[in-house]
């Protein structure tokens, strides 16, 4: 009886921790950089950043952004394929080890959801900033909305902008709750990190190419091919770099902000794009994706850093 207790504990364990794994938490790390830009950006302008206000703010963002992962499975359970799947590409692969699971990844994602938007109309009362109830349904829309029936966006050909959009919300958001609005410099930044979001959406859908092409997914590489994708990708990782260094003519931001250097920075993502479009062969090359895939994380970081630099020296 003791052995059979401590299978069934270790079942729950289990059970729990391939949860864990539908959420695909490592992506969290991406939204909690775009957010914490935009914070830091506005912290800037301000002269300092509220820390209870940047965490009252991240804990609307958070849930909105799990919630993608386990829709986006729950909706994608036909398509996704685990033997095909990479670290940040084809799902998470739980739910296709564990069919029981669906209705939950269902069911939590509306909780997530609804988290996040109780959590927007409460800071929107208390702080009087309807911006940020704004984005907060706009993300969760758009995240449910990329797979979940009936935009289906990624299946009609519009995952891309969809995505490209996150790139306005995230910084938006960070900027939102502590600037308390949303003006120009914020606008103007978020051009060029739309850019690179339409970079990262393309390259994880590369590896992805042929279950999206099986599954009726209407992706940019099943509409266009990899070729094509690769060129989009390293001209708008070229026009982010541009928009980025084109920045420091704007009288919107604060002067001690070097826009050359985070122009330089972004390089990071530019060259290994141009790179993978000129030497591609043209089939899907899931190390270079790897690589972009990269090269956007450390942007993002180096990036932030910076900024937290110019806020801490001022």
């Amino acid at each position: 009886m003791h052995k059979l207790d401590t299978m069934k504990k270790n079942s729950r364990w289990y059970l729990l921790s391939e949860v864990i794994k539908l959420g695909r938490l490592p992506f969290l790390g991406a939204g909690l950089i775009l957010y914490a830009t935009g914070a830091v950006l506005a912290g800037i302008g301000r002269g300092y950043l509220p820390p209870d206000q940047f965490i009252i703010g991240y804990a609307i963002v958070m849930p909105a952004h799990l919630s993608v992962s386990y829709s986006n499975d729950y909706y994608d359970f036909e398509l996704d394929n685990p033997e095909a799947a990479t670290p940040y590409a084809g799902g998470s692969g739980v739910l296709q080890r564990h069919p029981e699971l669906r209705g939950f990844a269902w069911k939590f994602s509306v909780i997530l959801i609804s988290v996040s938007i109780t959590l927007a109309v409460i800071y929107t009362f208390i702080y009087r900033n309807p911006a940020v109830l704004l984005l907060a349904v706009t993300g969760n829309l758009l995240g449910w909305f990329y797979s979940a029936p009936p935009a289906r966006l990624s299946y009609r050909g519009l995952g891309e902008a969809a995505t490209a959009l996150t790139g306005f919300i995230f910084p938006a958001m960070g900027y939102s709750v502590i600037k308390g609005a949303i003006d120009t410099p914020v606008i103007l930044f978020s051009i060029p990190i739309m850019l690179l979001q339409l970079v990262f959406i393309i390259n994880v859908e590369i590896p992805d190419l042929r279950e999206d092409l099986l599954g009726g997914k209407m992706t940019f590489p099943v509409r266009m091919g990899v070729p094509a994708s690769r060129a989009v990708m390293a001209l708008s990782s070229a026009a982010a770099t541009v928009g980025l260094g084109l920045l420091e003519i704007s009288p919107n931001f604060d002067p001690r902000i070097s826009f050359p250097t985070i122009a330089l920075l972004s390089l990071t993502v530019t060259v290994p794009c141009i790179y993978y479009y000129l030497h591609g062969s043209g089939e899907v090359n899931v190390k270079g994706s790897e690589v972009v895939m990269n090269s956007l994380i450390a942007f993002g970081v180096l990036d932030l850093l910076y900024l937290i630099s110019v806020l801490v020296m001022q």
